[in-house]
């Protein structure tokens, strides 16, 4: 497998840390590429990635999204991303009395949360991309470490750019059992929505210790696995055409913590804050 433009090039060009070895032993045939261990207190390191937004950002959830410490920060040795209920309620800022838009008719911020993005910082075309994470305790509660495609010369607009959902994990009531899935959204050569998903059957309390999710990736096929356990694997030659296929493009990465919303659900505020811990995200190719 080989990027259009290398993930080590990238590196190098960007002044990121790039490995000539893992720092744990890897699967035969692959070679570390990229990496950020979180061992550096403080905000997530600028090189590697930016905050995606602030505000209101999509499927109608919950979260209002910042910058704060209080809401992203990296301690010892891991990334926390935390959801929290204000002690206050803010003012809403882009309100705006008798709108419909949902990011206007609020008036108030409930609950503040963060997320993060690569874009720009490093993007990947095919390998194994990996996070270690704990997921975060309560109803709609909604982490989600994922991909967006690559396109410099904003052409494309989502979901034609293509996006990889590496792991969705769903928060429920203590007495139903929480899920998680992976899934890809593309855009079809008429212009229609399309997507394929996958849950992992197995469900075990994910929120109680620390998992290893991650894909595997080539020009044929993504697998979607936990703990090494592959759950789906999606062919990609029926997701475009010859001209273009969004998922054999560079994709850039996200880690997120959204609450409530069109996948989250109802938010049980009792459970707040609620963490969102990672441990490391870790890119491998293809040896050559």
């Amino acid at each position: 497998m080989r990027a259009i433009i290398s993930a080590a090039a990238i590196g190098m060009a960007l002044g990121l840390q790039v490995f000539g070895a893992s720092p744990e032993p890897a699967n035969p045939g692959w070679k570390l590429v990229w990496a950020d261990e979180f061992d550096v207190d403080g905000a997530p390191n600028p090189k590697n990635w930016r905050y995606e937004y602030e505000g209101f950002l999509r499927n109608r959830e919950e979260q209002w999204y910042t910058k704060s410490p209080d809401n992203i920060f990296v301690k010892d040795g891991m990334l926390h991303i935390v959801a929290r209920l204000e002690k206050e309620k803010k003012p809403n800022p882009n309100y705006k009395e008798g709108s419909t838009n949902w990011k206007e008719n609020r008036p108030f911020i409930e609950i503040t949360s963060a997320g993060i993005i690569s874009s720009g910082r490093a993007e990947f075309k095919y390998g194994r991309i990996v996070m270690r994470a704990k997921m975060p305790k309560g109803a709609g509660m909604w982490p989600a470490f994922w991909t967006i495609g690559s396109d410099p010369e904003r052409e494309r607009t989502w979901p034609d750019n293509g996006e990889i959902d590496i792991v969705e994990y769903v928060g429920r009531d203590p007495h139903e059992k929480s899920w998680m899935q992976g899934a890809i959204h593309w855009q079809s050569p008429e212009g229609k929505y399309r997507q394929k998903n996958g849950k992992y059957v197995d469900r075990p309390e994910l929120t109680d210790g620390f998992h290893l999710y991650g894909i595997e990736w080539d020009e044929n096929k993504i697998d979607f696995f936990v703990d090494d356990k592959v759950f789906l694997s999606i062919p990609i030659e029926e997701c475009g055409t010859a001209q273009y296929n969004a998922f054999r493009v560079p994709h850039f990465l996200l880690l997120n913590l959204a609450v409530g919303g069109a996948l989250g659900g109802k938010v049980d505020r009792s459970a707040l804050p609620a963490e969102y811990v990672v441990d490391y995200v870790r890119v491998y190719q293809r040896e050559k």
